[in-house]
């Protein structure tokens, strides 16, 4: 007799078992520290933006890397006055109008350093510290009224031989030199704050100075816009003082038409609510092109000591040694939440 075959077990297929909560917890702490780790890292370049340039230098070829990471966090903790610092002394004396200096003269105070020939030239937006012997200004000093009376600029002008600079190079001086010709008061402010007579006169030759193309179209014109643009939103009037920092050795373009700097400097002050601010900033020749100008910033002191020039004289020695010695870390905030 034939075997009946066995009846096939059926196969219990098992159900999925939902997802555990211990499960769905790991995946909500994955984006709690996600987050952690965005905000440490946001954190670290916002502390790292906020070190003396001597220090950031130590991390190497981190360095730019970290700058560019510092930017993004930086400038928003800044402008509410959270982040950084920024020096100031008590100011109650009057107010300086527009003339050729801000809180005191600028003075000599090592003649190795500094330029001695200096003829002071009266523009209508500037007044501009020229030497014969460089071929270009020592320094440009202007202020930055809080409105303007132009909205963009206009046209540019050619530039121009100053009939009043003595030996004043031709513009064609700079032609194929690498060098392009770098204003010192600069054409936008002037043009914006005083009118298109001014501008016209930021074109002189006596207001121009040998300049990289790397540093005049990049990190040094950023920094004018910043000037120009973002510290007047505060309603305060400036005053700039800027110029070259001379090289130790004397290298000149164009068969000694003019003498080519190391770098270039400028300084900002303002008053605000009885208080004297001023920063200051120095941009090499050979600065990269992303460089931002919050890196730049220094000292006055280290100004003074590279130019051999004394600014604010005015002050007293307590307050002139208080506002110098500061390498500042921001710009001034907009608005002094914290």
């Amino acid at each position: 007799m034939a075997r009946k075959a066995a009846p096939k077990k059926s196969k219990k297929t098992k159900k999925k078992q939902p997802a555990s909560s211990s499960f769905r917890l790991s995946k909500r702490m994955k984006g709690i520290l996600s987050a952690v780790a965005l905000v440490i890292v946001l954190g670290f370049g916002n502390w790292f933006a906020h070190l003396p340039a001597a220090r950031r230098a130590e991390f190497g070829a981190l360095e730019t890397s970290l700058e560019k990471l510092g930017l993004v966090t930086a400038g928003f903790t800044d402008a509410i006055g959270l982040t950084g610092r920024d020096a100031s002394v008590p100011y109650s004396a009057k107010l300086p109008t527009q003339n050729k200096f801000f809180f005191g003269k600028i003075e000599i105070t090592n003649s190795k350093k500094a330029v001695k020939d200096i003829k002071l030239l009266k523009r209508q937006g500037y007044w501009v510290g020229w030497s014969p012997m460089c071929g270009h200004p020592a320094y440009a000093v202007y202020t930055v009224p809080t409105s303007k009376v132009l909205d963009e600029p206009p046209e540019r002008p050619a530039f121009m031989v100053d009939p009043e600079a003595p030996d004043c190079p031709d513009p064609s001086d700079y032609t194929r030199t690498g060098y392009d010709r770098g204003h010192m008061a600069p054409n936008y402010l002037i043009a914006t704050r005083y009118g298109k007579a001014a501008q016209r006169e930021t074109f002189f030759m006596s207001n121009i100075v040998p300049q990289s193309p790397v540093l005049n179209r990049g990190p040094w014109r950023i920094l004018e816009q910043i000037v120009a643009k973002d510290l007047t939103k505060q309603d305060v009037e400036l005053w700039v003082i800027t110029g070259p920092v001379p090289a130790a050795k004397q290298t000149y373009i164009s068969r000694g038409k003019a003498r080519i700097p190391k770098g270039f400097f400028k300084i900002i002050a303002s008053v605000k609510e009885g208080r004297l601010r001023a920063i200051g900033a120095y941009m090499p020749q050979n600065i990269r092109s992303d460089k931002h100008p919050r890196y730049c910033l220094t000292s006055i002191d280290a100004i003074e000591e590279m130019t051999g020039f004394n600014f604010f004289s005015a002050l007293s020695e307590a307050d002139q040694a208080e506002l110098e010695r500061v390498e500042p870390t921001r710009f001034w905030p907009e608005m002094e939440i914290f």
